[in-house]
């Protein structure tokens, strides 16, 4: 069946989201990060359009764009092609890395527009990666406080919320609203969830919780299960070693 057409923003601003194929990882390193960044930011020289936030976690990125005259599914294909050239040659792969279509969705009022951004800059804190939205380091919340040299447009959205300190308070407000994502739910990686429950273990490895006391067991995966949102209970009980049915029955 063909592909239906892409419904056109009447703001010319789309909340844009990429995912790894099949949920794969997209960010191994920093560079791959910084990368990234970068082809952004050449490809918005070539074919002018605005970036109003972005947000990359380990296997999908938010971005958030006002397009232009170029459509918004060119910018993408140039910037994901561009990327996907680079990322294939590091890692001596080839093929796909990204799902065969970006989703979007309309950005339909100013109001929309910065719930959108701080749905964006709130993924982190939500993912449970770091506890404040400027804790995280690979999103468009720096460029807001004053980042230099940054590629994001940010004078629209802080003359919408009538200046820096006014962001900043916005921003420090927990998000409410719909916006896409694979039905709202966050992912997380198996690393990324043996690194939060690494945090948590009293003990100096995940695996050595299979041989504690059952309470002491159940007492750690009630907290991973109440702390660590996005994380199925397979995937618990795999990354723990712990059996499924402790996973699922403990609370």
């Amino acid at each position: 069946m063909p592909k239906s057409a892409r419904k056109k923003a009447e703001s010319g601003i789309y909340h844009v989201v990429i995912r790894g194929l099949n949920k794969q990882t997209i960010f191994f390193d920093d560079e791959d990060r910084g990368v990234f960044l970068n082809r952004i930011k050449l490809i918005k020289e070539n074919k002018p359009f605005r970036v109003y936030g972005f947000c990359l976690m380990s296997n999908h990125v938010h971005l958030l764009f006002r397009e232009k005259q170029i459509p918004i599914g060119n910018i993408m294909m140039a910037m994901l092609s561009s990327f996907v050239q680079w990322y294939n040659y590091k890692y001596e792969r080839t093929g796909n890395l990204f799902q065969d279509r970006f989703r979007s969705e309309e950005i339909r009022s100013d109001g929309h527009l910065v719930c959108a951004l701080r749905y964006i800059h709130q993924n982190p804190v939500k993912a449970g990666i770091v506890a404040n939205v400027e804790d995280y380091r690979w999103s468009s919340n720096s460029a807001y406080l004053g980042e230099k040299d940054s590629f994001v447009d940010t004078n629209f959205i802080l003359e919408v919320l009538g200046g820096k300190e006014q962001y900043i308070d916005f921003m420090r407000k927990e998000e409410h609203g719909q916006f896409i994502e694979d039905n709202n739910r966050i992912i997380i990686t198996d690393n990324e969830l043996a690194e939060r429950i690494g945090r948590i273990l009293t003990v100096k490895e995940i695996y050595d919780l299979q041989r504690s006391e059952r309470a002491q067991i159940e007492d750690v995966i009630a907290t991973i299960k109440q702390t660590v949102k996005g994380a199925s209970i397979r995937q618990i009980a795999r990354v723990t070693g712990v059996s499924v049915n402790i996973v699922r029955y403990t609370k």
